[in-house]
């Protein structure tokens, strides 16, 4: 039971964690969905470069130098505390064109 309560406790801090970076992308994603003038309004392409891409990356990254069990890698830790800004900054992204793109001007 003790082991438990650690896991949600860490998985809870963890997800917290992230929380300023949804919000800061959302408010990202939005602001640049409602200044489009396309047709189909999106937030642009410097945006999706780096609140969709190079969140992607790390992401791969990290599960790439998981999947290589053999050869422990010094970077893991570092790897690891990237990961709730990478989730989400790619989960406000999406919260962010959502709401712009429902929202009229």
């Amino acid at each position: 039971m003790n082991s438990f309560f650690s896991a949600i406790t860490v998985y809870g801090l963890y997800g917290m964690s992230s929380i300023p970076f949804i919000v800061w992308a959302a408010k990202g994603a939005h602001a640049g969905t409602l200044a489009s003038r396309s047709d189909r309004r999106w937030p642009g392409i410097s945006c999706t470069i780096f609140r969709i891409v190079l969140p992607l990356l790390l992401i791969f990254l990290y599960a790439w130098n998981i999947s290589e069990a053999a050869v422990a890698s010094e970077w893991m830790p570092y790897q690891f505390l990237l990961l709730p800004p990478a989730l989400g900054s790619i989960a406000g992204y999406g919260i962010g064109f959502f709401t712009g793109n429902r929202t009229t001007n």
